[in-house]
């Protein structure tokens, strides 16, 4: 790998939200590490582009609707999601100005491509892991992503 190509990775890092971050390319490794401290109110957040994590069974055992005929908290526990396979930035299509892979009420298959991530000039095709229609697009076009972040909720 090339300086110049390391360089580039070390700024996107600086950059991003991401606090770690590992990266093996043959024989080399890079192991990147950040402290994130908050910021200021004047700070703009990147929104959408935040991984809000993974909830234990006890907290979505708290989440129980109030009601039984509550669908919209039930719905809330059961949502799916299709994920970020890697760090890098997120686009919706396949070229500037093409029209998105999938947009909010698609019907997506498993294997079909949902969007492009973009990691050291390489455009990751993503590809559905389930089958569904799409519910949300979680993230903004061209915002970063970090690895396992949602990027869509998939619904029935």
């Amino acid at each position: 790998m090339e300086t110049k190509n390391i360089e580039e990775i070390v700024n996107i890092f600086e950059k991003s939200n991401v606090a770690k971050m590992e990266l093996e390319a043959g024989d080399l490794k890079i192991k990147l590490e950040k402290n994130i401290v908050a910021h200021s109110e004047d700070t703009t957040p990147v929104a959408n582009a935040v991984y809000v994590g993974e909830q234990s069974d006890s907290t979505v055992a708290d989440r129980k609707p109030a009601q039984a005929g509550n669908a919209a908290a039930c719905e809330e526990t059961h949502k799916a999601y299709i994920k970020s396979p890697i760090v890098g930035t997120f686009y919706q299509a396949g070229a500037v100005g093409a029209e998105p892979f999938v947009k909010v009420g698609d019907m997506i298959n498993e294997g079909d491509v949902v969007c492009i991530v973009e990691a050291m000039k390489v455009m990751n095709e993503i590809k559905s892991d389930k089958s569904g229609i799409v519910k949300e697009v979680l993230v903004k076009d061209g915002s970063m992503v970090e690895y396992d972040a949602p990027l869509f909720v998939i619904g029935d």
